[in-house]
């Protein structure tokens, strides 16, 4: 994960704080400066239906994209109107009204610490408890000196005191330091480790707290007017630069247009590693590893960014299978996959692509095949769920991925009720382990994916596993966009691009007789993986390749896998 990643929280909070002022002034357009009880009960009507609005739609984002639903400002501005809300509330009159504030104020300190303690990574979040802690603070601030006996009792002890003062620093502290201290240790961090790391953050926070903190906003020279020429000038700036990011994206001047590419075997020699076995001794085998095609080779020694490149560089994040918009790949929530047929659906040949997205952005071109061999073609694709038998850690979600397992589970039982006969295997090879939070080893890979193929093929489906695409390391069409004289600087080195340890593991299971579907001569030379071939864009982000470059690649794919799923399909065993 990111250092800063929880700079999101902050950029949800100035956002509502851009907008909740305006919405505000606006509100009091018609009120007389007399009528504060007027203004109270606009600014609460309006504060509790922004509430509910955002928190339903927290509901209901949380079922199809639980991380939009954690990042978006949309979603999570509930907790903030809802604090507004309360800030216009009436203050408690009345010992009976003061009184039972209290106890209200009390609880709410225990619903915050309840959340603490009780909250796991296995809570839906922010779902419907992202109330609990929200709800509690806010009666917890509503009513926290309506008596002798309030919460402020406990909170206005000297350590407390303290902590509240640092805590904005301390949030900026503690990620930071989490982060390094798990990528320093490569494993997963004790209670000494992170009680060793909230001291760090601690002290670091009272360093900041004095040296930046206070001596900027007890400055006066930037109070008053100034301070909010500043503040109008920042978010001017802000606001202006991203309305012309968005508006204006970088223009390619001087773009040639290229020739579409064409697949064609190159001349080219390199020294394929050799595949002997297969599962049954008498079923054809995949082809081994080999020269790259024509268009690859031709592709390593081109400058300029085409001016008809396929997709833009503007639609490349777009440029999506269609599984991802119709329901067929599963959200991060999904545990039962959605039953998605393409192809011939009267065939009695039915291969299956399961997997990750790794596994979803081959669909465009394995449909063409199934189209053109007249096969029927079920996905099994969930949103970072790795085939193998394996925790993994989301570095979106920040926790543990737990929805895998039984999505897992239930797509092999799904796998048998539909009668696939051969399922192409496929998943990203750089995802993190759940106990170290760095990419897996060779060593777990092997063992859950063995543990994956002994599971398919004792119900008699036909594992075919495909190598990972080159990892470019960089947001392709973004680099792209900053080198468009230069393509070469946004192709990864074949050094790079692939894991040499993950290879060799393919190597072993293909030596064990398990099919492998090698598909780097698609994508690379012995040297480098060009990011543009012919007019067409590889990869849409940093990882995917485009639906334009999967649908290149299809013909190579049919050549491929059409004897393998034939034999095992109709031949007689």
């Amino acid at each position: 994960p990111s250092p800063l990643q929880h700079y999101w929280s902050l950029a949800v909070e100035e956002q509502f704080y851009v907008v909740w002022p305006a919405l505000v002034a606006f509100i009091c357009i018609g009120i007389g400066t007399q009528s504060r009880t007027a203004l109270r009960i606009r600014i609460g009507a309006v504060s509790a239906l922004a509430s509910v609005a955002s928190f339903i739609a927290c509901m209901n984002l949380m079922e199809s994209s639980q991380p939009w639903a954690f990042f978006s400002p949309h979603t999570r501005a509930f907790e903030l109107s809802l604090g507004a809300l309360f800030a216009v509330l009436p203050i408690a009159q009345g010992k009976a009204v003061r009184t039972l504030s209290s106890l209200v104020a009390w609880c709410g300190l225990v619903g915050v610490i309840g959340s603490v303690l009780l909250f796991t990574d296995s809570t839906k979040f922010p779902g419907p408890w992202a109330i609990v802690p929200v709800l509690a603070t806010a009666v917890l601030l509503y009513g926290g000196e309506a008596t002798s006996w309030s919460p402020r009792l406990l909170l206005s002890v000297p350590p407390l005191q303290w902590l509240g003062s640092r805590s904005y620093s301390a949030y900026l502290w503690h990620w930071p330091v989490l982060i390094v201290a798990a990528a320093a240790m490569e494993r997963e961090l004790s209670v000494v480790d992170g009680l060793v790391c909230l001291g760090i953050s601690l002290a670091l926070s009272e360093l900041s707290y004095r040296i930046v903190e206070n001596p900027i906003r007890l400055n006066k020279s930037i109070r008053g007017v100034k301070a909010l020429v500043l503040a109008v000038s920042l978010i001017s700036i802000v606001g202006g630069s991203a309305v012309l990011a968005r508006n204006n994206p970088p223009t390619m001047t001087g773009g040639v247009a290229a020739t579409a590419p064409t697949i064609l075997n190159t001349t080219t020699t390199i020294d394929p590693l050799v595949s002997t076995t297969s599962v049954v001794p008498t079923a054809p085998e995949l082809p081994a590893p080999s020269a790259p095609i024509d268009a690859i080779v031709q592709a390593m020694s081109a400058t300029g960014l085409p001016g008809n490149i396929t997709p833009t560089l503007q639609g490349a994040l777009s440029d999506m299978p269609t599984i991802y918009n119709n329901g067929c790949h599963g959200s991060f929530s999904t545990k039962q996959p959605k039953k998605c047929e393409f192809g011939d659906l009267a065939s009695t040949t039915v291969i299956g692509l399961y997997g990750d997205s790794h596994a979803a952005q081959w669909f465009p071109a394995f449909e063409k095949v199934a189209i053109k061999r007249h096969w029927k073609l079920i996905t099994y694709t969930k949103r970072g769920c790795p085939p193998a038998e394996i925790p993994t850690y989301s570095k979106v979600l920040g926790k543990v991925y737990n929805e895998c397992a039984p999505w897992r589970a239930n797509v092999l039982k799904q796998m048998v009720t539909d009668g696939v006969q051969v399922v192409f295997v496929a998943h990203f090879d750089r995802l993190l382990s759940a106990s170290t939070r760095i990419p897996m080893w060779q060593k777990e890979w092997r063992t859950a994916l063995q543990g994956t193929l002994d599971a398919l093929t004792s119900q008699n489906i036909t594992p075919v596993l495909i190598e990972d695409t080159p990892y470019p390391g960089q947001d392709v069409p973004t680099c792209l966009s900053r080198h468009y004289t230069n393509v070469q600087l946004c192709s990864p080195r074949i050094s790079s691009a692939f894991r040499p340890d993950m290879t060799q593991m393919l190597h072993d299971f293909d030596d064990a007789g398990v099919h492998v579907l090698w598909a780097r001569q698609w994508f690379c030379t012995e040297v480098g993986c060009p990011a543009v071939v012919g007019n067409i864009l590889v990869y849409r982000d940093d990882n995917h390749m485009t639906v334009s470059y999967a649908s290149f690649i299809a013909p190579l794919l049919d050549e491929a896998i059409f004897p393998v799923v034939d034999w095992y399909t109709h031949t007689p065993k």
